[in-house]
C-alpha cells in the first residue's frame, strides 16, 4: 500500500505547490470585481490604468510575502505566511485597504469604492482558483462573503482616449433649471451624469444638452462621449 500512496502524495504535494507558485510569481492585472451579485468591471481609460495585484518576497522575513494591489493611488496590501497559501486559498495575517485615492473620475471613484469594499470586510481568508484561456491565466479570488475579485495575467489596452476640457465645453455652470447645453466640435455621442458618489444618475444618447432639471441641488459630474474620445466636467445644480 505504501508503494501506491507515496507517489500520490507526491504528485498532490506537487500540484499544490505548482499552484500556490503561480500565484506568488505572476504579475495579476484586475479586471474586474463582483460585489453583492452585481459586476464592477474595471474602468478602461488613461486615469485608472491597468491596477495589478503582485506578491513579493517580505525583505528580512523569508516566511512570508506581501500583496501589494494599487488602484488610484492607495494600496491594498497584505502580509501572508507562505505555509498558509495551499493550492486553492491563502489567509492574510495581517492586511489593509487604503483610502486617499486620487482618481478624480466618477467611474473611477465608484470602482475604487467597490475594489476596496471587497477586502474591507474582515475577511482574513481567500479561496483562489488559477484556470487557463490560451495563453493567459486567469484568477478569481473569493471572499467570506462569496464576493469576487477577477484578474488575468494579459493587459487589456485603453479603449477610448480623453478630449481636454477645453476642447469641450459646457453652459450653463452653475445651472438653476433645465438644460445643461454642450459645444462640442464633433458629433455627441452620449452624455452621462454622475452623483458626488460617483453613480450614474443620468444619461442621453447623441444630443447637443441634457435635462437636469429633476435633479436635487448639489456637484455632479458630466461625461462626455464624441467620435474623438471622452471629457469629463464638474458642475453645480443650484
Amino acid at each position: 500500500m505504501k508503494k501506491i500512496l507515496l507517489p500520490a502524495v507526491f504528485i498532490v504535494s506537487s500540484l499544490f505547490q505548482a499552484q500556490s507558485s503561480e500565484l506568488i510569481n505572476t504579475t495579476w492585472y484586475l479586471r474586474k470585481v463582483v460585489n453583492n451579485n452585481t459586476s464592477y468591471m474595471l474602468p478602461q481609460n488613461s486615469e485608472m490604468g491597468s491596477p495589478t495585484m503582485t506578491f513579493t518576497p517580505t525583505p528580512g522575513s523569508p516566511a512570508t510575502t506581501n500583496m501589494s494591489s494599487p488602484v488610484c493611488g492607495s494600496s491594498i496590501w497584505a502580509t501572508i505566511y507562505l505555509t498558509e497559501i495551499t493550492a486553492n486559498s491563502f489567509v492574510f495575517w495581517t492586511y489593509g485597504t487604503g483610502a486617499n485615492q486620487t482618481c478624480t473620475t466618477p467611474e473611477n471613484i465608484s470602482f475604487f469604492n467597490q475594489y476596496t469594499n471587497y477586502f474591507a470586510f474582515n475577511s482574513t481568508q481567500h479561496n483562489y482558483q488559477i484556470t487557463y484561456s490560451g495563453n493567459t491565466k486567469n484568477l478569481v479570488i473569493t471572499n467570506h462573503l462569496g464576493d469576487q475579485a477577477f484578474y488575468d495575467s494579459g493587459v487589456l489596452g485603453t479603449k477610448e482616449s480623453t478630449v481636454k476640457n477645453t476642447v469641450v465645453k459646457i453652459y450653463p455652470n452653475p445651472v438653476k433649471d433645465g438644460f445643461i447645453g454642450i459645444k462640442a466640435p464633433d458629433t455627441i455621442e452620449w452624455i452621462k451624469v454622475y452623483n458626488s458618489e460617483g453613480k450614474l444618475i443620468l444619461q442621453n444618447l447623441a444630443d447637443d444638452k441634457i435635462d437636469v432639471s429633476g435633479l436635487p441641488n448639489g456637484g455632479y459630474f458630466l461625461e462626455i462621449k464624441s467620435r474623438e474620445g471622452v471629457s469629463r466636467h464638474s458642475f453645480i445644480k443650484g
